[in-house]
């Protein structure tokens, strides 16, 4: 009897390493360095300015949920956190308008890109390219979270080595010895427009980052997710940051600052004129393996985050079930894996176009952006509602830290104001879906799920975790005295 419950559970196998790339998995994407280009285009050197800034709100989103992940490790991630916090309508909005509409849109986005990566350099059609590559993410996510784990570990660190020696061979003007020319030595440091721009690029900025807290709903997988992710996450977004700062002064040194804001692809337009021909391609060669380990990290994701949900009936029973062999969320994957599918037959069918594309992912980035604010008003929340609950990573001067990071999220969408409209649409949507939903099943919209409820839960469907289980038992017990 026991074996067949622990073989219905997700197996507790990963480590920090796992846990590091999919925090940065997801922010090394074809997006990604696309910002890094168009903020460089926009900014000029003074880019590294506006990616400080929206580091802040990132970093104390990093610290909110390295505490409601040592706090809670499901695989439920932000629905998990918000339902004892603000309740269960909020937790469903949460999870379901932040990461549903953006794995859709990026997800397709990103792998569309690498087709076309592919395509410019080997003339293999990119549909054929985009589709196979989602095969290739739907098998290795289906035959287990090991190999997945394995394989985003190594790829992702192989193009974090990679981008990071493009951007620091770009800068030190190694490439000058093979025809390429410092055209914008001489410039000044703000942009024209001052201030004013630099601040106006911190939305744009803001992606740089956006997407660190993947790690968090593989938190049922790893043998210490209290201290894995925590640092994870924190690591993740330190290392983006160098490395972007980097490759946006060297972009900018040798780039037309018209092509950089112009550009479909300016990260690539950049390494050809810091490194010659040889930097395109290799920067292409890179955008493709982004678009294989984001659009991994997305069907890893989002359905433990579905499987933690439907577990709380708060989307359908189906996304519960685990495949009886390889103990992986069968149902939130292929469910995940049709959203893209579907974005990518779109984008594809309307060529592929570029201010279509920017329009999905800055809407999405918008609505991304509105979790992340749960998720620090949540870990207020729950200090307040319950301060004795075992903390195993806590957020510093949480009461300091967290408000400065709303603020700054509140800022960064402001900076989107193009994409506010669509944002409020998808997000009255997501809205509609969980009202209609919680009062056909007689769920309370309101009601906020006892932490007791939740930690139970996670116990029963999770295996051991060494600490974590002993302080939280101790807990339940003084609780129930």
């Amino acid at each position: 009897m026991n074996e067949m419950i622990e073989s219905k559970k997700l197996k507790r196998i990963l480590g920090f390493a796992p846990a590091y790339g999919a925090a940065v998995g997801l922010v090394v994407s074809g997006t990604a360095m696309f910002s890094v280009g168009n903020v460089g285009g926009t900014a000029g050197y003074a880019a590294w300015i506006a990616a400080a800034i929206a580091l802040i709100p990132m970093m104390a989103a990093a610290f909110a949920y390295g505490e409601l992940t040592a706090m809670l490790p499901g695989g439920g991630m932000i629905s998990d956190y918000t339902m004892p916090a603000l309740g269960r309508f909020w937790g469903t909005f949460a999870l379901l308008s932040g990461y549903v509409l953006l794995i859709a849109c990026d997800g397709g986005t990103q792998l569309v890109m690498g087709g076309l990566s592919m395509e410019s350099l080997l003339g293999i059609p990119q549909p054929v390219v985009t589709i196979g590559l989602l095969i290739i993410i739907l098998l290795i996510n289906i035959f287990g979270v090991e190999f997945y784990g394995k394989t985003e570990a190594v790829v992702t660190v192989a193009m974090m080595i990679t981008f990071a020696i493009l951007a620091i061979l770009g800068y030190a003007g190694v490439g000058e010895s093979y025809g390429a020319t410092p055209i914008n030595e001489n410039l000044s440091f703000l942009p024209e427009g001052g201030w004013v721009t630099v601040f106006g690029t911190v939305g744009v900025a803001i992606w740089f980052f956006i997407g660190f807290e993947f790690a968090c709903p593989m938190a049922e997988e790893n043998k210490k997710p209290y201290k894995n992710i925590p640092y994870g996450l924190i690591l993740g977004l330190i290392t983006i940051y160098a490395i972007d700062i980097i490759f946006s002064a060297a972009s900018v040194k040798y780039t037309p600052l018209e092509v950089l804001q112009t550009s479909a692809i300016p990260h690539v337009a950049a390494s050809e004129a810091m490194l010659g021909f040889a930097g395109g391609i290799v920067m292409s060669c890179l955008t493709i393996a982004a678009s294989f380990t984001t659009a991994n990290a997305y069907c890893a994701a989002l359905p433990r985050m579905l499987y933690g949900m439907a577990r709380e009936n708060l989307v359908p029973q189906c996304f519960a079930k685990i495949h009886p062999k390889y103990r992986t969320p069968i149902y939130g994957l292929i469910f995940t894996t049709l959203l893209i599918l579907i974005t990518v037959v779109y984008i594809t069918m309307n060529g592929a176009d570029v201010n279509l594309v920017l329009t999905f992912i800055m809407t999405a980035c918008i609505t991304w952006m509105v979790s992340y604010a749960i998720a620090m008003i949540d870990v207020m929340v729950l200090r307040k509602k319950y301060p004795d609950f075992p903390r195993l990573w806590k957020a510093p001067i949480a009461f300091v830290s967290l408000p400065i990071g709303i603020i700054g999220v509140i800022y960064a969408i402001w900076t989107l104001q193009d994409y506010w409209v669509y944002a409020l649409i998808c997000m009255g949507v997501v809205a509609l879906y969980a009202l209609i939903w919680m009062k056909a099943h007689g769920i309370s919209l309101t009601e906020k799920m006892p932490l007791e409820d939740i930690t139970r839960d996670i116990r029963e469907r999770s295996e051991y975790l060494a600490v974590w289980d002993e302080e939280v038992e101790e807990w339940l017990s003084r609780k129930a005295k």
